[in-house]
């Protein structure tokens, strides 16, 4: 393998809304089915060749959902698998990664929480890797009492298999607060949050790429000399995943909620020359053409506050796919 295919980073969405995993509403199929008819002309649909490959073009705003599960993003890098946090998407992962090494007992798994609300922790319980003999899965976090948080979730009042019963070697590691360490040369920092109950981000710096993951944050009322330090944290990203959950109106409807809006991600990456922006930790409650249209929201007020900022703004979703 060349070097620089060792070198490429792997950034994939597994669940992407705050809260409760959710679904879509009969009305929101509707609306999808009709625009995707609606598009179709006779050319589309002559043979099942044609059918499939009008399908194949659609955009994925188009024919696809933003996701129905809360918080799990994957980074592959040289080889080693880092989860930031274990909500109820990390099932789906861990059925890919066990078609991989960790199907046979030999797969290493790094998984860094946020927090544990248990919208982020709540699908360890069903991570499949956990429970075959041989795999190896560090879990690590900055908080306290860690192991007997996760051990919490998994009591027999609660679940039928214990964390002590899962076939894998499972560890713990507490992070430093706002400290680096240092994975084999990927260097994962992690920054305190704003969020009731204490939530940190992480930024993984490796080979001059940069990814932040900062979900789980309120910025309002910071001051000025904090609000600095998260532009400094964020500065010069490849991709920065940040806590999109409420619209402005809402925000000031549930301040000290301890999330975030797109407007503010916006200005944070503008400030710190953030090139990729993804809006993440959708409200449950939000519809596809709401989350679209927070986007179109956030795409309008870069034009005109920042016009001079070329930024990729995009919505966090489920089999989004994103290569360094």
């Amino acid at each position: 393998m060349s070097k620089e295919e060792t070198s490429e980073i792997l950034v994939s969405f597994w669940g992407v809304r705050g809260s409760i995993p959710t679904s879509p509403e009969p009305s929101e199929y509707d609306d999808k089915l009709y625009n995707i008819l609606k598009n179709c002309s006779s050319e589309n649909l002559q043979n099942d060749k044609s059918i499939k490959q009008y399908i194949t073009g659609l955009p994925a705003e188009m024919k696809q959902f933003v996701g129905f599960n809360t918080s799990c993003v994957y980074v592959s890098i040289e080889g080693k698998h880092i989860i930031f946090d274990a909500g109820s998407g990390i099932r789906r992962l861990g059925n890919m990664l066990m078609k991989r090494e960790f199907g046979s007992g030999d797969g290493e798994a790094h998984i860094f929480l946020s927090h544990t609300h248990w919208d982020h922790i709540m699908g360890f319980p069903f991570f499949a890797p956990s429970y075959h003999s041989g795999n190896n899965i560090t879990i690590y976090g900055v908080h306290n009492g860690l192991e007997q948080r996760i051990s919490n979730q998994q009591e027999d009042e609660y679940y039928p298999i214990s964390l002590s019963a899962m076939g894998a070697v499972i560890d713990f590691f507490q992070l430093r607060k706002e400290e680096a360490y240092d994975l084999d040369g990927i260097w994962i920092t992690n920054k305190m949050l704003n969020h009731p109950g204490g939530s940190f981000g992480y930024r993984i710096d490796y080979q001059n790429k940069s990814i932040v993951y900062a979900t789980d944050s309120e910025y309002k009322h910071i001051g000025p000399d904090r609000y600095a330090t998260f532009v400094d944290f964020f500065k010069n990203a490849d991709i920065l995943i940040f806590d999109a959950q409420f619209t402005i109106e809402e925000s000031l409807e549930k301040e000290n909620w301890g999330h975030s809006t797109s407007l503010q991600g916006v200005d944070f990456a503008a400030e710190a020359n953030v090139k990729h922006l993804l809006f993440f930790h959708h409200d449950p409650s939000y519809s596809d053409q709401k989350i679209q249209t927070i986007l179109q929201e956030a795409s309008d007020y870069r034009k005109t506050k920042y016009p001079d900022k070329q930024i990729r703004l995009s919505i966090a979703r489920e089999g989004l796919e994103l290569k360094l």
